[in-house]
């Protein structure tokens, strides 16, 4: 008994231990490590007493009743330090010290219920009954009996308080009073009885109780994995269910399989005939106690394929997979973050990757605020929760899971209820996030090539029709330049040989556009100056502005080195910063400027105050041959322009987004690396 006890008091000792090195910072934590040393010390104490009380056997030379009166002493504090748990779950952490100043009458009763278990009337001498050396006195059942009081008080008070309570702080409630309460009630439940029956070996049941009740109150409320109560204690009643089962039926089994066979083959027989039947049965039970993490995980993975075969965009599934998560998590938002360069971002939400809790994030997988709260401090972990508070997130996830250089963030808002993200669905959430990463990756190849093979299907069809129709312009052009005098001015003749010309001039700018388009470019890279650039484009579209009343500015800052083919450049700027002529009225302004982006990137942006475009032609801005602009003599449009832009930007491995408003302007906005790779 003694070795047991011994290994008790090690293992409590190791758990007060281990509590302090996970976070030592958190109040909570700190009175769970010192009710542990305090069950330790008790345990320890115990010990010491049943070696002295085998010298005491044999010569009374030694008195093991003071370790045995100091071990009781020490129990008497642990309702002292579990009143403290209780009220450091449900206050703010800084308020410990006022929670120390509440709990003073407590420490009080602790006090005198310890004075009492250092009194002769608590344990004496009974020589004459040896080896059972000490015999509880008096005071030892009004004691008990009185612990037993405050205990029951404990509880009803934890519940009654756990019922305000939400989220996190009801969970750790739910193991304290579950848990610590009633183990405490068992421990001094069985000390009675084996006072009034007798029993010694009781004794040792009594201190499994207590390291059992400890290991498992520690782990609920200290850990950083964060687990439903029910959904714990369910397990551990059906794997328990399950051992008793299988034990009650192999004994059952073998006794009737003897009857027919020699007994060590029926055990055998039975051992194997029953053990299959509860593999069997724990799968069927987990699935019927609503505890089986598979099978919501396979309904989930099945939901998401479901959503990915009605929607081919990659921009429109994720949207569809934001507002499934959220729906099946009870969550208000999820956002699906993308690798930026820079920053992860997505949804109005940006995680820059200099900060530390990105790092720390990429390291750890996954992170709830419940989480943080109970993991060892650290900077990075520190920045992480502040980041996930700042935006009321309950939870963020990488993946896939240990990457260093994640593609994927996902983060998802604090639930409705206020409940936590426990483990089990922090685990689901990876596995959907892993596949709805690689569902939009495939999705957003499939779309780029599906892209390029229409903008290849389009090119190749303008170069035919822009050779066919250069071909019939070139007679008619000649045509009218032979022509040209030979009609008076003012005459019909005169004015329809104008028209003429104007069409002519129109159909070549058209096939000069059509062949650009069809065109394979191959960029030549060279160090550019970008002021130069940007003032050229100004140049070249200024007659353009000047005829509609419209005002071009241009702000840009010097790079060290900036590499783009300058040719390409000048016109795609030269393009968007026409349209955006086109869109404004007399008297507006367009803005063209180049300043730094994230690290290692340009951002050029061409903005206007002009009419706008209307969401629905927005979606279909970059297709080849769609255009907004109307058609007459003042301005025309091919619908190739924005096209050939997307594709010089693309050509630079940058990109090209375009915002507007009806009524309120247009914002293009493009970003090319600083530098461009071989």
């Amino acid at each position: 008994m003694s070795i047991v006890v011994l290994f008790a008091g090690i293992l409590a000792l190791s758990i007060g231990i281990a509590l302090l090195w996970s976070h030592f910072g958190r109040f909570t934590t700190q009175v769970f490590a010192a009710m542990t040393l305090i069950v330790a010390l008790h345990l320890f104490l115990i010990y010491w007493a049943l070696q002295t009380g085998t010298i005491f056997e044999q010569d009374h030379s030694e008195n093991p009743l003071p370790m045995l009166r100091a071990a009781a002493a020490v129990s008497m504090f642990i309702p002292w330090l579990l009143w403290i748990i209780k009220e450091s779950l449900v206050t703010c952490e800084t308020e410990k010290y006022r929670t120390l100043q509440r709990s003073l009458p407590w420490l009080g009763i602790c006090v005198v219920l310890a004075a009492f278990c250092c009194t002769n009337s608590y344990y004496h001498y009974v020589v004459e009954n040896l080896p059972a050396y000490r015999k509880h006195d008096s005071y030892y059942a009004p004691v008990n009996f009185t612990l037993m009081v405050i205990y029951t008080l404990l509880v009803a008070q934890s519940w009654l308080q756990m019922r305000l309570q939400t989220g996190i702080r009801r969970i750790e409630m739910q193991f304290l009073v579950l848990n610590s309460g009633v183990v405490a009630l068992l421990a001094v439940g069985l000390a009675l009885i084996t006072h009034y029956l007798a029993i010694p070996r009781i004794r040792l049941l009594i201190h499994l109780v207590v390291i059992a009740g400890c290991a498992l109150s520690a782990w609920a409320v200290t850990y950083y994995r964060v687990f439903d109560v029910r959904q714990v204690f369910i397990s551990l009643a059906q794997r328990v269910g399950l051992v008793l089962s299988l034990g009650l039926c192999i004994f059952v089994g073998s006794l009737t399989i003897s009857t027919i066979v020699v007994q060590p083959v029926a055990l055998i027989l039975s051992i194997v005939i029953f053990s299959s039947v509860v593999f069997w049965l724990d799968r069927r039970s987990r699935a019927w106690l609503g505890i089986d993490g598979e099978k919501a995980l396979s309904e989930m993975r099945r939901a998401a394929i479901d959503i990915a075969r009605a929607e081919p965009q990659a921009e429109k599934l994720e949207n569809m997979f934001e507002a499934f998560l959220a729906e099946k998590c009870n969550a208000p938002f999820a956002t699906m973050l993308f690798d930026q360069g820079a920053a992860y971002a997505g949804g109005g939400l940006r995680f820059p990757k200099t900060r530390t809790g990105c790092a720390a994030l990429c390291e750890t997988g996954w992170a709830t605020p419940e989480s943080l709260t109970r993991r060892r401090a650290t900077s990075g972990l520190a920045d992480l929760r502040s980041f996930l508070i700042e935006h009321s997130l309950g939870v963020m996830i990488a993946a896939p899971r240990g990457s260093q250089s994640p593609s994927l963030l996902l983060a998802l808002g604090v639930k409705a209820n206020e409940w936590p993200f426990t483990y089990p669905e922090v685990q689901r959430l990876q596995n959907i996030a892993e596949l709805m990463d690689n569902i939009l990756t495939r999705s957003r190849l499939t779309m780029q090539a599906a892209e390029r093979a229409k903008i290849e299907h389009l090119a190749m069809m303008s170069r035919g029709l822009a050779h066919d129709l250069n071909n019939l312009i070139t007679p008619i052009s000649s045509f009218l330049v032979h022509t040209d005098e030979k009609f008076a001015p003012g005459s019909p003749e005169r004015e329809v040989h104008g028209s003429a010309q104007r069409s002519v001039r129109v159909m070549t700018e058209y096939v000069r556009e059509a062949l650009f388009f069809s065109n394979r470019f191959t960029a030549r890279f060279e160090s550019v100056d970008l002021g130069r650039i940007l003032q050229e484009v100004r140049a070249l579209t200024m007659t353009r502005a000047n005829e509609r009343g419209v005002k071009v500015t241009e702000t840009t800052e010097s790079y060290g080195k900036f590499t783009a083919d300058a040719v390409l450049l000048q016109r795609m700027l030269v393009n968007v910063v026409s349209n955006a002529i086109d869109a404004s009225t007399p008297g507006q302004v367009v803005a063209l400027s180049a300043l730094p982006g994230r690290s290692g990137w340009l951002d050029v942006r061409v903005s206007d105050e002009g009419c706008g475009i209307s969401p629905e032609d927005l979606e279909h801005i970059f297709d080849a041959y769609f255009t907004t602009k109307r058609y007459g003599d003042e301005v025309r449009g091919f619908g190739l322009g924005l096209t050939i832009c997307q594709k010089i930007a693309r050509l630079h491995g940058g990109t090209i987004s375009v915002t507007s408003q009806l009524g309120r302007g247009t914002t293009v906005a493009i970003e090319l690396p600083v530098e461009q790779g071989s």
